[in-house]
């Protein structure tokens, strides 16, 4: 058994259906790119020689995707991935900010109170938020924003993925010249599937090809509409299945957890739909390592890939453990997950 890392492409999962994320994102003006970067580089022209208040966590191709000319103010957040109101307002006045980027994680929401409060902000200052749906997208669609931008690709067995969307047309940049062109990824993925199905000896292969896929996309500056067989792939996958099966995943895992002692670094709600569990652990790369053993793969969001401008942002780097609940896993595969959680803890 085999948790976490890459999607495999499970061809026998694809279905008819009428319910899937174009159809969620109907009520939009949208823009289908090949990765979350993508769409936030659409918003170049408008992000050129502006200044960004940014949160202090958050994956640094964020910050590689802004525009040379932009400059970069970073605001704290807290570790329960909560806003210091009172430092923002400070940070938005005294650096005249016009572009809030405004971020959830894991898939809950910022508190009412804080949203609120950047609502009356974007009267009061002028504001363009930017909101960060790549993990909450299946909770909310859109809050306090002007603009959505999401990975589709960290939730689907998709090769490309990502979108720009906004309740006004006007908002709406141009659409990229070019359409991503097909990707080795769907051989890999289907690669993966025939490896831990099938027995195959493909692992070191499709391994190969994901690495040189991800490391492509990170050398990219071209923005890319999405690819036709990733708009393919997203029209045969069923929303409510899915949010529905990370929503169960997400409540097996936390029950185990209360009773080993795990402290999740989110408090979810029933209705809440995870892109994984994030949990603070003492000893976190010792625990990735011998669950690594049990072949259990654990991200980190994210690497420490630039220095923190406050604390809690480092510390939150050193201890924070996402644990994989997506729609691959049933029942037996999170109770192996806590089996094992179990074992690697003592």
């Amino acid at each position: 058994m085999e948790l976490g890392s890459e999607f495999y492409l499970d061809l026998s999962r694809l279905e008819e259906t009428t319910d899937t994320v174009f159809t969620y994102l109907g009520v939009f003006y949208t823009i289908y790119t090949d990765s979350g970067r993508s769409a936030l580089r659409l918003l170049a022209d408008r992000l050129s020689r502006e200044t960004v208040l940014i949160p202090d966590y958050i994956c640094g191709t964020v910050m590689e995707a802004m525009p040379e000319s932009s400059k970069i103010i970073c605001y704290p957040v807290d570790r329960r991935f909560g806003i210091d109101l009172c430092r923002m307002e400070e940070l938005i006045r005294g650096h005249s900010i016009r572009f809030l980027y405004l971020m959830h994680y894991f898939g809950t929401l910022q508190r009412k109170d804080i949203l609120s409060r950047i609502a009356e902000w974007k009267e009061k200052y002028q504001l363009t938020v930017i909101e960060d749906t790549t993990h909450s997208i299946f909770t909310e669609r859109l809050t306090v924003g002007d603009y959505g931008i999401a990975s589709l690709r960290k939730w689907f067995p998709i090769p490309d993925g990502g979108v720009l969307y906004t309740k006004e047309k006007k908002l709406l940049p141009r659409q990229p010249e070019e359409k991503r062109k097909a990707s080795r990824k769907v051989e890999a993925m289907l690669l993966k599937k025939l490896f831990l199905t099938e027995g195959f000896d493909c692992n070191t292969k499709y391994r190969e090809i994901f690495a040189k896929e991800e490391a492509a996309f990170d050398c990219q500056t071209v923005v890319y509409g999405m690819s036709d067989i990733a708009r393919f792939l997203l029209s045969h996958f069923s929303i409510d299945s899915m949010c529905e099966r990370r929503r169960k995943n997400t409540a097996l895992l936390l029950e185990g957890l209360r009773h080993m002692g795990y402290e999740a670094a989110v408090e979810a709600s029933e209705t809440d739909v995870l892109l994984t569990l994030p949990v603070y652990v003492k000893e976190r790369d010792c625990l990735r390592r011998r669950l690594m053993e049990h072949h259990i793969y654990c991200a980190v969001h994210w690497p420490l890939e630039h220095s923190g401008v406050y604390e809690d942002a480092g510390w939150i780097r050193d201890h924070i453990l996402s644990l994989p609940i997506d729609q691959r896993y049933q029942r037996d595969e999170m109770e192996y997950l806590l089996e094992c959680l179990e074992i690697c803890r003592e």
